[in-house]
């Protein structure tokens, strides 16, 4: 089977009684095509132009992965009955992406987080707003003494690090920033940018800046031009102690 007819398999798997559609139309509106043109296309009777085909892909949080690619870092997720217990509402594991917690110098990373030194797993929803479409995703939990971000985060909470958005625009967003060097710190700070004699300057800065003032970078002449190796990714979601706030 080829990718179309992967593509076409997929959809018809997620359509009926139970699913994550009830029929086609609801799936038609859903990722907003014309039902006549998905139904077509479900059916082998015609094809859809890549235009069609990225919007529904884009709007099921699928990706496309090439062999030279890093992997992903994040898995998709299987519930095992628990036996005879039965009850309760159905979990459908195409809901639930299953996030490796991991030290921060390794969630900046592009490759996977190796498996011993997974620290745990972080069972998310993926149809909440900030992580809709993300799949590449590595947990964070912040040091006893990560208290640069109070009041909006706080040593022990764990934030989860979209690693395919490292683009600092627009000022001001959360992300976790690596100072430059083999022994530069990996932290979560805000992120700004301006172009300075010919070199992007990048800014990071704290919310509690009394006790950690903003350090600037150059991309260029700190970090070889290369944006990866100053932003490890954006901070998508968080879980604070809210006792704290």
């Amino acid at each position: 089977m080829g990718f179309t007819d992967d593509v076409r398999r997929a959809l018809n798997e997620r359509i009926g009684r139970g699913k994550r559609y009830p029929n086609n139309k609801r799936m038609a509106d859903e990722l907003g095509i014309d039902p006549s043109q998905l139904g077509r296309f479900l059916k082998r009777e015609r094809g859809l132009n890549a235009d069609s085909l990225g919007q529904i892909l884009d709007r099921l949080g699928a990706s496309v992965t090439f062999g030279d690619d890093p992997a992903e870092a994040s898995r998709e997720v299987r519930f095992c009955p628990p036996g005879e217990a039965g009850g309760g509402p159905e979990l459908r594991p195409d809901d639930y992406l299953a996030v490796p917690l991991a030290d921060p110098i390794l969630a900046a990373g592009q490759g996977s987080v190796p498996e011993d030194r997974v620290k745990g797993w972080v069972l998310v929803w993926r149809h909440q707003e900030p992580l809709r479409f993300r799949t590449n995703l590595v947990g964070v939990e912040l040091g006893k003494a990560e208290t640069a971000m109070a009041p909006t985060l706080h040593p022990g909470d764990i934030v989860l690090v979209d690693r395919d958005d490292r683009d600092p625009a627009p000022a001001g967003r959360t992300m976790l920033v690596r100072e430059p060097g083999p022994e530069g710190a990996t932290l979560v700070r805000r992120v700004a940018t301006r172009r300075v004699e010919g070199d992007l300057e990048l800014i990071f800065y704290s919310d509690n800046s009394r006790e950690f003032p903003p350090a600037t970078y150059r991309l260029q002449r700190d970090y070889g031009g290369d944006i990866a190796r100053a932003i490890g990714g954006n901070v998508a979601w968080a879980w604070s102690d809210m006792g704290l706030k």
